[in-house]
């Protein structure tokens, strides 16, 4: 059973949701994070603030440590569950800094399963992977523009990509390689050493405690841009590219639903699927009706191995967990983005 639940970057998007929906379900939990994303994008990344918005709780034990550190493997005999969170998390950053992007990403997660491995007996171990271990392969499908967005012209592919999509033999940038190696390192565990770990693939997550910085969230930063009338850079396709977005609180729903009924080995795509998708070129008009500003865009270089259009297969992940739900439509997402960013913004 579990009582104490270790969230590994507590203080990032997901984290702090994870730490939040824990807690109100009567869990107690260890947080730690080492807000290095301040230094990988600089002021506007910086996920300090968050600590102070949204840990403090009696029943979060936040901490300010890496987990790279060698101390953490003793939180793990501490704790009856572990949500592996942290990360280095920009394909495009990642180019610039791949032994960095592998430390964190690789070392630092082959050193929590180690540490369950060894102390942690049936502790079951949730791991945020990403869509972006795929790679390039879903640009390999070929896709016509229908409205404001890019759709597939094999109709198969209208609920979006499973599981089955292959990872190898196609460009990734540093972090989806790396991403990559943790997937199956975790897997690995679970495959060799009977832990309960799952993969949890995702794609576009987001919500009001995501910082808005243009390597990483697009949907805040989007929002910002509106908001301060700066003029914002599409990166390739012209906009017409589509996304899957996610309210981090309903991805840590599913999170905290595993712990309780793990399976062990598991892989799972989660986006918001279908209904939650949107074009870059379709979120200008959904922003300017949220905000009542414009964003003023020009076009610049496609990003290496950025997805012209990606949804999300659901079919798996709520087969294994059918009473779980997306309770987050878009226009709900935007509008507590906007909200959250008006008040940083006025509180300047």
């Amino acid at each position: 059973m579990v009582n104490t639940v270790l969230v590994t970057g507590g203080a990032g998007l997901v984290g702090s949701e994870c730490c939040r929906l824990l807690v109100s379900h009567g869990y107690d939990v260890i947080s730690i994070d080492n807000y290095e994303r301040g230094e990988i994008f600089g002021t506007d990344g910086d996920t300090e603030q968050n600590a102070d918005r949204y840990l403090e709780h009696e029943n979060i034990d936040h901490r300010v440590l890496d987990i790279r550190d060698e101390t953490v493997t003793g939180l793990v005999a501490e704790v009856d569950g572990v949500i592996h969170t942290a990360a280095q998390p920009s394909h495009p950053k990642s180019i610039d800094i791949p032994y960095e992007d592998f430390d964190i990403n690789v070392r630092g997660t082959l050193q929590l399963l180690e540490a369950i491995r060894k102390d942690g007996e049936n502790t079951p171990f949730v791991f945020c992977s990403t869509n972006k271990v795929y790679g390039e392969v879903p640009n390999y499908f070929a896709y016509e523009r229908v409205g404001e967005r890019f759709e597939p012209v094999d109709h198969t592919l209208y609920d979006g990509f499973d599981e089955g999509l292959r990872i190898d033999q196609n460009k990734h940038t540093p972090f989806g390689v790396s991403k990559a190696a943790a997937d199956l390192y975790v897997q690995e565990y679970a495959e060799l050493y009977g832990i309960d770990t799952a993969c949890f693939r995702m794609g576009c997550i987001t919500g009001g405690a995501a910082r808005a910085v243009e390597l990483h969230n697009w949907e805040p930063y989007f929002v910002k841009l509106a908001l301060t009338g700066e003029e914002l850079t599409i990166y390739g396709y012209e906009g017409y590219q589509v996304r899957d977005v996610i309210h981090a609180r309903d991805l840590a729903d599913l999170f905290r639903r595993y712990l309780e009924d793990p399976r062990s080995g598991e892989v799972y795509n989660v986006g918001g699927g279908r209904e939650n998708s949107i074009s870059l070129r379709e979120s200008f008009d959904l922003i300017e009706d949220v905000t009542g500003s414009r964003i003023d865009y020009t076009h610049g270089e496609r990003r290496e191995a950025d997805h012209k259009w990606w949804i999300t297969d659901l079919s798996k992940v709520r087969s294994h967990y059918p009473d779980w739900e997306i309770e987050y439509g878009l226009r709900e997402i935007f509008e507590e983005i906007a909200t959250e960013l008006r008040n940083e913004i006025d509180g300047a």
